[in-house]
């Protein structure tokens, strides 16, 4: 397991969330994944989900020194997932590391008592969200290495310098 890569946070107002952030944290602006879409989203026993009401939510991401933020609001979710995820408002919702063998780590996760919740993919960028189990009181979503999520930071970092303050949420890019 590396460092933390980000740390998401379920939110009800994804405006005045990202409006906080800026005036309290220092941090910005915010890229924002409207309507985040899945290539493929199996739960742990192995059912595929085609239904894109499933887990429907808008993302918004800043680096926040070393890490990234991630501020979510749930447009509709299936109330299993939305138990297993913990879903709740103005709170920790998960903390997400970066390994390169994700199937190594998912089964890791499994072995310490935090059972797969979901697998999901979009692109170049795959996923395992699991329950906390007794290392946390929320999800654990791990990712795959790979461009889109190792170079997440960076990106956010550079947008950030020089940011006038103005412009809070744009809109992600690829």
């Amino acid at each position: 397991m590396g460092p933390l890569h980000h740390i998401g946070y379920w939110v009800e107002d994804l405006g005045a969330a990202v409006d906080l952030a800026v005036r309290t944290l220092g941090v910005g602006p915010f890229l924002v994944h409207p309507h985040v879409r899945f290539d493929e989203f199996v739960l742990a026993d192995g059912t595929a989900v085609q239904d894109p009401t499933y887990f429907d939510h808008t993302a918004a991401f800043a680096a926040w020194g070393p890490i990234v933020i991630e501020l979510a609001v749930v447009h509709s979710v299936d109330p299993a997932l939305a138990a297993s995820y913990r879903i709740g408002t103005d709170r920790v919702g998960h903390v997400s590391w970066v390994v390169d063998d994700l199937e190594a780590e998912s089964a890791r996760l499994d072995s310490l008592g935090c059972a797969l919740i979901h697998t999901a993919s979009s692109g170049a960028v795959s996923v395992a969200w699991h329950d906390g189990g007794q290392l946390f009181p929320h999800p654990i979503e791990v990712h795959r290495a790979g461009p889109p999520i190792l170079g997440m930071h960076r990106r956010l970092s550079a947008l950030a310098d020089g940011w006038d303050g103005d412009d809070m949420m744009r809109p992600m890019q690829g």
